[in-house]
């Protein structure tokens, strides 16, 4: 039965079709009454629930909508408001020909009863008619209408008025507490804490942790931090006195100036301001305090001081070579980098020059004069690619940029020196690797594009895709991914490569590829994403697969003929069952696809189910069609055709594992199965289907012992029994596809 909702409030369709899901109805929502117009004449629906106001449509005008409608107007309308709680709203609504008014809320127990009492009676044709007198006097109906809709919104109105002076008074107050934290606690620059009337730390900002040293964790809930900050006894019992007085007395700190040792051990002098904290009732229950370092010019100061050495350890770890020297190129010093780069230590560089120490090529000398000329005017230079000669002869490339300077008035030239020599030679490796790259991108058997992701073109292609899609290499450069691909294809298509993206997959199979001519053929496409000058592309290898699909269409062909011929020879073997692994693997198919498995496992369960009696070809006749019930013997016999269903096909290669599941498709979960016993997730998947899909179509069908019990019967086997003896997930799956999607053996 499916059944429209209508309520502009998403939280109550929510709940109300969750509500009716969980009981096996078929939900539609609407959240006004245009909406539910709309569906209730695309869609057939067997029952509504509709609120009362709503924007556009509201639910007395819905009702009214659908009692005028002679093709609906059969329909069971049922209102369910918390908006309209009058008597008269609800002798006005049943006066529309509503068959029910539901107040808000109502135990799910409730609710349900009462729609179960409306179904049954509309199954009954109960017909509930709007009164005459509003089919006949529309007047009447609107005075009424909107007598209580009026009534309602000024009832509305006035809850959102007091609503909103409430939240006003709210937001006032929130507005003036972020204004207080936003200006006092969280300014960075003030030391803020706050002690509770006991002296214990409650508050301790960000710069009180930075100018004390001690974390809010390690002093709010106690006030050990005056030992700390105030570690002589004597110095510290004044202090003490002043936060007494401003507890005891009221007394305010202005320009209160202590001394502090911080965490560190530094002497830090502070400016204290403090004042009583209250509360609404105005008794005292603490103190804030905002505090002030005022050495900071003089920290300054050392700072200043101690830059100079500061500035020495960064020039002497710097990564690269740094080296200063004048402008006539004499060294004055150099780095640790500059040592390494040059094998001379830094006394045997200063004084000395690139001429003099022959670090520089004969070629590369007129290139550090004009260096050096343009320091003189002032410029700096570079990065310039040079070859120094190290003391140790061997060569390394290097970049120099250099930097006229001014120390103590003197002009000097700072120099940074990097080596660049593993990246010449990575880069000339790439060259290398480019060549190659090229030379088998051309002369690859497999097609080649690089596509551009930013301007949705492809970039390159080799020749072998140009001659698998026909075209020229210049009118590939012009296509894009959805030129190559069948219009049909294309979300298959994008689906596969962003599961290879997704790494889910590593190679897209079965990817239909267009022809200039129209034409298309399949290839296998493997598809990844590379960088190339440091830009990204999508590289995508094709491989035409066209023969060996063919190839596997024939074999395919052969595989089924195979398969029917072995189908052919059970049933003639037992007669009685004739069509009835058909019929299984008609169900078996179905429930697979439920499940979204792939089509591999789909197929395999496909052939499986086909053959899955084939164990009783090694049975006696005189049993499989005995008409009347087995004796225990011969039914130990027919217990063993799934062991013989294995051996029979354990050595054919199926690509599926067929033999082992017609071994284990009479397996049980609780271990009452056969031939092995096996448990829970000890049996496959593929063959806990089968089971479910061999019982539900024997107990259906006629057999020699017994006449058909009929689907119903099946299926309540499996249902009583789900997660007893077959798989809960298969079972669900089965009574669906029967009771809601019309399964049929055919």
């Amino acid at each position: 039965m499916k059944i429209l909702i209508v309520d502009d409030i998403k939280e109550n369709l929510y709940l109300l079709e969750v509500l009716l899901k969980g009981s096996g109805y078929e939900v539609v929502t609407a959240e006004d009454g245009v909406e539910a117009l709309q569906k209730i004449k695309k869609e057939t629906i067997d029952l509504i629930i509709s609120d009362v106001l709503m924007p556009r449509m509201d639910g007395f005008q819905l009702c009214k909508e659908c009692k005028k409608d002679d093709s609906i107007n059969r329909i069971p309308f049922i209102f369910y408001t918390a908006t309209y709680i009058d008597i008269k709203d609800g002798e006005f609504a049943l006066s529309l020909g509503a068959a029910k008014f539901i107040l808000k809320p109502q135990e799910p127990e409730t609710f349900l009863k009462i729609l179960k009492e409306v179904i049954k009676e509309h199954k009954e044709e109960v017909f509930i008619a709007p009164k005459e007198l509003i089919k006949e006097d529309e007047g009447i109906y609107f005075e009424k209408y909107n007598k209580r809709l009026i009534q309602k919104l000024e009832k509305k109105m006035l809850d959102l008025e007091k609503a909103n002076k409430i939240l006003q008074e709210k937001e006032e107050i929130i507005y003036h507490l972020n204004q207080f934290q936003g200006n006092i606690i969280h300014n960075a620059n003030i030391w803020i804490n706050a002690l509770d009337e006991k002296g214990s730390v409650t508050l301790w900002n960000e710069a009180a942790e930075k100018i004390s040293g001690y974390s809010a964790a390690e002093v709010i809930g106690h006030d050990k931090i005056w030992q700390w900050l105030y570690p002589d006894e004597k110095y510290r019992k004044e202090i003490f006195a002043k936060a007494n007085a401003i507890i005891e007395k009221g007394e305010v700190l202005q320009d209160y100036e202590t001394r502090i040792y911080s965490k560190d051990g530094k002497v830090k002098n502070i400016s204290w301001h403090a004042r009583n904290l209250t509360n609404l009732q105005g008794k005292i229950i603490g103190k804030v305090a905002v505090s002030r370092d005022i050495t900071e010019k003089k920290q300054a100061e050392e700072k200043l001081q101690d830059s100079e050495e500061y500035l020495k350890i960064l020039f002497d770890y710097a990564p690269d070579a740094y080296y200063v020297n004048e402008l006539k190129g004499n060294f004055i010093d150099g780095n640790k980098a500059a040592e390494k780069l040059t094998g001379y230590k830094r006394e045997e560089l200063i004084g000395e020059s690139f001429l003099k120490l022959k670090l520089l090529s004969l070629t590369d000398i007129p290139k550090a004069a004009k260096l050096l000329v343009k320091n003189l005017r002032g410029q700096p230079t570079g990065p310039d690619e040079l070859v120094l000669n190290r003391k140790d002869n061997t060569k390394v490339t290097v970049e120099i940029s250099t930097y006229p300077i001014k120390i103590k008035r003197r002009t000097l030239v700072l120099g940074i020196a990097r080596d660049i020599t593993e990246r010449r030679q990575a880069e000339e490796s790439l060259k290398e690797s480019e060549i190659k790259f090229r030379s088998i991108f051309d002369n690859a058997t497999d097609g080649i594009l690089l596509a551009d992701l930013e301007k949705h073109k492809f970039y390159s292609a080799n020749k072998t895709i140009c001659q698998m899609l026909g075209y020229k290499q210049e009118e590939i450069l012009n296509l894009d991914t959805k030129d190559i691909h069948p219009r049909e294809y294309l979300p298959h298509v994008i689906e596969q490569f962003e599961k290879q993206t997704r790494k889910e997959i590593t190679l897209a199979k079965d990817i239909p590829v267009k022809r200039k001519d129209g034409s298309f053929f399949y290839a296998d496409v493997n598809s990844k994403p590379i960088t190339l000058a440091g830009k990204t592309y999508l590289l995508g290898i094709f491989r035409d697969i066209t023969e060996r699909k063919q190839a596997e269409e024939k074999l395919k062909k052969i595989m089924d003929a195979s398969i029917e011929t072995m189908s052919s020879i059970i049933e003639a073997k037992d007669p009685y069952t004739a069509g009835h692994q058909q019929r299984v693997s008609q169900l078996t198919t179905a429930i697979a696809k439920e499940l979204n498995l792939s089509q591999d496992k789909i197929e395999g369960i496909r052939i499986a189910s086909l053959i899955h009696d084939i164990g009783k070809i090694g049975l006696p006749t005189e049993i499989l069609s005995k008409p009347i019930k087995l004796s225990d013997i011969e039914f130990s016999l027919i217990k063993e055709h799934p062991q013989i269903g294995y051996d029979i096909l354990k050595s054919n290669d199926f690509s599926y594992p067929v033999a082992q599941i017609i071994l284990q498709h009479h397996e049980r979960l609780d271990g009452s199965g056969y031939p092995h016993h096996l448990k829970g997730d000890k049996i496959s998947l593929e063959a806990c289907i089968i089971g479910v899909a061999d019982v539900v179509e024997a107990m259906s069908s006629h057999r020699p012992y017994r006449p058909a019990l009929g689907i119903e019967k099946a299926l309540e086997e499996i249902s009583q029994n789900k997660g007893i003896l077959y798989d809960p997930k298969v079972v669900d799956i089965c009574l669906n596809l029967f009771k809601e999607k019309g399964f049929k053996f055919e």
